[in-house]
């Protein structure tokens, strides 16, 4: 697999290899070819690299919001299905056996979880006239479960900028890293001297990628 180098590294590495295009440009046209793409590559990465950044920070901010309405969920499915327990005398009956899978919502994933809202909700409907209970809770599952459903799909969004800023990132860093093999190839034979080279860093091609 293709190692490169860290964006942060590729980054500062690009503009040292930049500062020294700019230096020689004026020794031969291919040179100077060389600056104006590598002038182009770095503004993409840079660019990329933020991008990436926003949507990794905007998908942890989904997360965190969709946890905290899975939170207001789980403890509002708790509370309506005690309260059911208590009106009927006990957890046998049917109309609680329609609502509970047997204890396996307490490891339920986020979609799962609003199935079970929804399916909640859907009984307390049907029981509604011999529930005191059922007008207030209602009111509460519905509004649950529409704020997890937009929480749900903001992640699944979120998650889809990510990658896709990510896998940007990527192919930018590694244009850069073909470009800059060529480069100081071409460097060494244009200007036959490596003392004008020592400010990249050779070590950057193997560095584990992130």
């Amino acid at each position: 697999m293709t190692t490169l180098p860290s964006p942060h590294d590729a980054i500062a590495d690009s503009a040292k290899l930049i500062a020294i295009l700019e230096r020689h440009h004026k020794d031969a046209p291919e040179i100077e070819a060389l600056l104006n793409a590598h002038r182009a590559t770095h503004s993409q990465m840079t660019t990329s690299y933020h991008n990436s950044e926003e949507a990794i920070a905007a998908w942890r901010a989904a997360l965190a919001r969709r946890w905290t309405c899975e939170i207001t969920a789980r403890r509002l499915y708790k509370q309506t299905l005690r309260q059911l327990v208590q009106h009927y005398g006990t957890a046998e009956t049917p109309t609680i056996r329609l609502i509970s899978r047997g204890g396996a919502e307490a490891d339920s994933t986020p979609t799962e979880l609003l199935e079970d809202m929804r399916r909640l909700h859907a009984v307390l409907s049907l029981e509604a006239t011999t529930l005191p209970f059922a007008e207030q809770r209602l009111a509460e599952i519905a509004q649950a479960c529409e704020t997890l459903e937009r929480a749900i799909d903001e992640v699944a969004e979120s998650e889809r900028q990510r990658r896709t800023a990510v896998l940007d990132l990527r192919i930018a860093r590694e244009v850069y890293r073909r470009m800059r093999r060529e480069t100081c190839q071409a460097l060494m034979n244009q200007i036959g001297d490596r003392t004008s080279l020592d400010l990249i860093d050779e070590s950057l091609v193997e560095t584990t990628d992130q």
